[in-house]
């Protein structure tokens, strides 16, 4: 089987990563052959940290120059089962090529995030998703704004690959918040969303009277959180892992909004993974993620917060188990090995759903899903 995947980005942007580069290895084996065709390279991503004006005239051509490649890949599709658009094929631009792919092959949209929340894709991704013949979104609060507008809808979690987020061979859980060095609570994510932690400041405050703590955020640029001891160490694919690996509790403050409830939980899937304790809102995904008290604490407020995390600072036992407890919930229900079988099934589901609606042949399988292949669209 062929499909044919139009990202957001390389495997540089997490989004893309996590959705589909991190798969194609594990779906071969399955014999689904991917192309995955990204809208932007590592030099999108570099270019957002250079100084403002220089970025937007250096954005504007590297932009310009990867929208026409993208038109050229499209004017240009062969034969293949499936046609996977992740989120949109042009940001900042109307749903047109959109449009125009529909009337030569059915297409699925990937949505992980509320993207439809943001400016101006309040009407654009309801329409994408009217052209859809599907979706595979990343959370049940995804599934049901996709369900209002296209059928064939899949939940397919984000995931981490166990192999590489793993816990450290070797650790000393014996240190506590006065001993040798200070505990250290991790948060990891992209820039836009590290304002999120001044949610935890209050907690922080009292948290760093009474124990040896420090905050670590893994980004890509710095963040000041008033009063707060933080530490910066720049996001890289090469140390994330061991930045989380040798952090001691993992958090993922959210708002309770519409937007956060669209999150798919994946900081707290790699804090879980190399097994650290972790405390988070309870927001969205994150109640199915975390069994409060079994592999990971929910705090709603200051207080709880504060007693929560105070709790994970006394105890190394409780890190321990409550780390053990939560890398045992990744591998059994959202590790990369276990979810990329159910993928391909997706994949070859949607297909063949497709190809079936051509034809008018469609027999339901027992997901609801009408079973069959993705070829050209019939005119």
């Amino acid at each position: 089987m062929k499909v044919l995947y139009f990202a957001k980005a390389s495997e540089i942007g997490p989004s893309s990563r996590y959705r589909i580069f991190q798969y194609v290895p594990y779906l071969k084996s399955c014999a689904v052959d991917v192309a995955v065709k990204p809208l932007f390279g590592p030099t999108y991503f570099r270019l957002i940290l250079w100084p403002p004006v220089i970025r937007l005239v250096a954005k504007a051509i590297y932009v310009g120059s990867r929208f026409v490649k993208r038109m050229i890949e499209l004017l240009t599709l062969g034969k293949t089962d499936l046609v996977v658009i992740e989120g949109q094929l042009f940001p900042y631009m109307g749903p047109a090529a959109e449009r125009l792919l529909s009337k030569r092959y059915r297409f699925v949209v990937e949505l992980d995030d509320a993207i439809y929340l943001t400016y101006r894709h309040d009407g654009k991704i309801p329409a994408i998703l009217r052209m859809s013949f599907g979706a595979i979104v990343g959370n049940r609060t995804l599934a049901g704004y996709a369900a209002g507008y296209t059928r064939n809808v899949r939940v397919i979690p984000t995931v981490v690959d166990t192999d590489r987020f793993h816990p450290m061979n070797e650790r000393n859980w014996s240190v506590a918040s006065d001993g040798e060095r200070p505990l250290v609570i991790v948060w990891i994510g992209l820039d836009y969303n590290v304002s999120f932690l001044d949610l935890l400041v209050p907690a922080f405050q009292r948290l760093q009277k009474d124990h040896r703590v420090i905050v670590r955020i893994i980004s890509s640029r710095p963040y000041s959180l008033s009063g707060i001891k933080t530490e910066f160490r720049p996001w890289s694919f090469n140390t994330e892992v061991a930045d989380l690996q040798t952090s001691d509790i993992g958090i993922m403050p959210l708002p309770d909004t519409e937007w956060a409830r669209g999150k798919c939980g994946l900081k707290l899937l790699q804090y879980m993974a190399v097994g650290i304790p972790c405390v988070a809102s309870p927001v969205g995904v994150n109640r199915e993620i975390i069994s409060d008290g079994r592999n990971g604490f929910l705090a709603a407020t200051d207080e709880e917060w504060y007693t929560r995390l105070t709790a994970l600072c006394r105890d190394p036992t409780m890190r321990f188990e409550i780390g053990r407890a939560g890398r045992n919930t990744v591998e059994s229900d959202y590790s990369l090995k276990g979810w990329a079988p159910r993928l391909a099934e997706a994949y070859r589901a949607l297909a063949d759903a497709s190809r079936s609606a051509d034809t008018g042949t469609a027999t339901a399988d027992s997901a609801g899903l009408p079973r069959a292949s993705l070829t050209r669209r019939s005119r």
